[in-house]
């Protein structure tokens, strides 16, 4: 009887231990070590992808004290992903400092960088770490590289999602995109003409600088025109009707020229080839009396320099 009962406990005791951690576990099949950065030492890979062109969403910008701080863009490239789940002893901050020290030493600059609640609109909390990094590899385009660790339960089981993303366009195996490119060929000869074009179909979010999804194609119109004319600089300004206080328009004109420049920059841009600037209601080109006077005025004018 004496024995039933410690096999009993014993029994117990063991199922009330704690699973044996994964993070000594082999790494996925297929694994491997992205050219710039080592995989994380002591630390195992449990996902592991790579594709030779897709998107990620990646923070693009962040202005604190916004209303809405964040601005994301659907990041195209080739895109690498690793999933970790880290020794026990490791802390989320520990994991994004040494991403954090090993991309700065080669040269990736952060546009965000620390604990969760330091960023508020990125849904964080102060155990998650965040960063989004990039950086312009000269000769070849822009990288973008995103991490996100956190505690899979309790405060022993620290994960982290690497996601990477080399830019380029996509090689277009059915025919190139004819109607772009004549568009994209249009808006140079007037640039070319004129020195000044406005851009319509560039559309935002009521009253915010967040890029509407039926703005990409002529989004992708001004980068066609940009990739195919290296030498071409471009001031990106952005205009508004007369709804609304001047003060307020002029920051919201300011901030939607930024997001255009912050989406070509995502896409491959220099982003030594353009400015922005922002002229609210100042500058309209109709009547404000009418909507379709507003309209016209609710533009995006595109300089060269």
């Amino acid at each position: 009887m004496k024995s039933a009962i410690i096999g009993l406990f014993a029994v117990a005791l063991f199922a009330s231990l704690p699973a044996v951690a994964d993070w000594n576990e082999p790494n996925v099949a297929g694994t491997q070590e992205y050219r710039l950065i080592k995989l994380y030492p002591q630390a195992h890979v449990s996902e592991y992808a790579v594709k030779e062109f897709d998107s990620a969403k990646m923070l693009i910008g962040y202005k604190a004290g916004d209303d809405n701080p964040a601005t994301y863009d659907d990041v195209e490239g080739k895109v690498i992903y690793y999933r970790f789940e880290h020794k026990p002893t490791t802390s989320t901050l520990e994991i994004l400092r040494n991403y954090e020290g090993v991309l700065r030493s080669k040269g990736f600059e952060p546009i965000i960088s620390g604990r969760g609640n330091k960023y508020p609109g990125l849904d964080r909390t102060e155990d998650e770490t965040v960063g989004y990094w990039r950086w312009e590899e000269p000769g070849k385009g822009t990288i973008w590289v995103s991490l996100h660790a956190w505690y899979n339960g309790g405060h022993d089981a620290p994960w982290s999602e690497l996601t990477i993303v080399e830019t380029k366009a996509m090689e277009q195996t059915l025919g190139a995109n004819a109607a772009t490119e004549a568009k994209a060929a249009t808006l140079a000869d007037a640039l070319q003409e004129t020195g000044r074009v406005a851009v319509y179909g560039i559309t935002f979010d009521f009253n915010k600088a967040t890029l509407r999804p039926e703005a990409a194609p002529v989004l992708g119109q001004v980068l066609a025109m940009l990739a195919g004319n290296g030498g071409l600089q471009l001031a990106i300004e952005g205009n508004t009707d007369s709804i609304g206080q001047a003060a307020y328009n002029l920051k919201l004109s300011a901030d939607r020229a930024a997001a255009v420049m912050a989406w070509l920059v995502a896409h491959g841009i220099d982003p030594g080839r353009l400015t922005t600037a922002g002229f609210g209601d100042t500058k309209p080109v109709a009547d404000n009396a009418t909507e379709d006077g507003r309209a016209k005025n609710r533009r995006v004018e595109l300089v060269r320099r």
